[in-house]
């Protein structure tokens, strides 16, 4: 049963709102880039913002990072702090650095929807590969990775499981995932207003579980390796730290390798400012044990 949440979790959904973050000294410094790709599947661009390693010479592993509801392109930069924590995080010693992309894919719940367009697809089909060719990127799948926050956590679980041959590996913090349900009034009704068109108009139980990330997970046994870090929060106000515990069961019961962290706090950006730099590493290690 979907748990209903109260007024005080509805505000918190104001979750991807970027707000003013002091960011502390670099010890080096990434650029970032603002890039419109050109997306046939969708019928215009895809915005990106890619943050650019400092003094790297050879291919990047490649992280995409994936915003939440109501959010943009821009968030990881600005509320996030991503270009400082990826400062210091790959001018650490041995680090791996990092080539790091920020589509903006608006409310999509990054599926395929007949409101906001096919853009599952899109990514797959054109940002992917748009990213290897313009950046030094290492290309192959064990060094391409996914991350994101509440909706954008979803999309990370989502393309790495349903796309299990394009990423190595998926972190998702503070996931906004459900497990199948029986009807649309399983969810409250806000939480089918935040759905809003991404699984049909009015909301479609069926597309909604053929879209769900737990349904492929036994299949992957028998695949390439996947691996999952999932992070939540104890206080969430969503109630999403439960949908976090039952996917990081899922995972196990599958047979798959998977990283849990339960912090102190509620759905807020402290936590994902905080995570990035230990989900960094988490690929870090990944792309290392693939090259030896």
């Amino acid at each position: 049963m979907i748990r209903t949440w109260g007024r005080r979790a509805i505000c918190a959904l104001l979750l991807a709102v970027p707000i003013a973050v002091a960011a502390a000294p670099a010890t080096r410094a990434g650029t970032v880039e603002t890039r419109s790709i050109p997306s046939p599947t969708l019928g215009h661009p895809i915005e990106v913002r890619v943050y650019i390693p400092d003094s790297v010479s050879g291919p990047l592993p490649v992280v995409y990072l994936l915003h939440g509801y109501g959010g943009g392109a821009g968030d990881w930069i600005g509320a996030g702090n991503a270009v400082p924590t990826a400062d210091a995080a790959f001018g650490a010693p041995n680090s791996v650095p990092m080539l790091l992309v920020m589509p903006g894919a608006a409310n999509s719940w990054y599926v395929d929807s007949d409101r906001y367009g096919p853009w599952e697809r899109a990514l797959i089909t054109d940002l992917l590969p748009a990213i290897d060719a313009l950046y030094p990127t290492r290309g192959e799948r064990d060094q391409r990775f996914v991350a994101g926050l509440s909706m954008g956590g979803y999309g990370a679980l989502r393309l790495a499981v349903h796309h299990p041959r394009s990423f190595r590996a998926a972190a998702a913090f503070s996931p906004a995932v459900f497990e199948d349900v029986a009807a649309p009034t399983d969810f409250p009704a806000f939480q089918l207003g935040f759905f809003a068109g991404a699984f049909g108009d009015p909301f479609e139980t069926e597309r909604f579980n053929a879209a769900n990330v737990f349904a492929p997970l036994p299949a992957m046994r028998t695949g390439p390796p996947s691996d999952f870090y999932v992070m939540t929060g104890d206080h969430d106000g969503l109630g999403l730290w439960d949908g976090a515990l039952r996917f990081f069961r899922a995972v196990r019961a599958a047979g798959l390798a998977v990283e849990l962290r339960v912090r102190d706090g509620d759905h807020e950006w402290r936590l994902w400012r905080e995570e990035l730099a230990p989900a960094l590493q988490w690929f870090a290690t990944l792309s290392r044990a693939a090259d030896q």
